[in-house]
């Protein structure tokens, strides 16, 4: 799941909710610029940024990590990828964690994402 699934998720609950991008902006303490790089995928979201939407829009932290169900004209059948279980299994372990674990390990899994993109060239 990229960053880009995760901002379309927030454009998504934040339309739901009737909010601008102002007006979700000024709630949870960023600029609309911001908030519009977040909703296009083009900026890192941290955990801790996360959190906010998702008490201000009023989601579960879990919804944003959801595939993005597009309507178009002819339905598709979507695979499921064979460790799908196991990435559920993380998701619902960590909304049992408290915040500032959390965000520990969010900051590590990125951690990790980059030190294999930077040993994979």
């Amino acid at each position: 799941m990229g960053y880009k699934s995760i901002g379309r998720r927030i454009q998504l609950a934040r339309e739901e909710a009737g909010l601008s991008q102002e007006q979700l902006a000024a709630k949870i303490g960023c600029s609309q610029s911001t908030l519009s790089h977040y909703e296009q995928g083009k900026r890192r979201l941290y955990l801790a940024q996360l959190e906010k939407i998702a008490q201000v829009l009023q989601k579960p932290i879990d919804y944003f990590f959801q595939p993005v169900e597009e309507k178009s004209a002819a339905p598709h059948r979507s695979v499921a990828a064979p460790d799908d279980a196991e990435i559920q299994a993380v998701l619902d372990a960590l909304q049992k964690l408290s915040p500032a674990s959390r965000k520990l390990v969010v900051d590590f899994v990125l951690w990790m994402k980059e030190r294999e993109e930077a040993q994979n060239g």
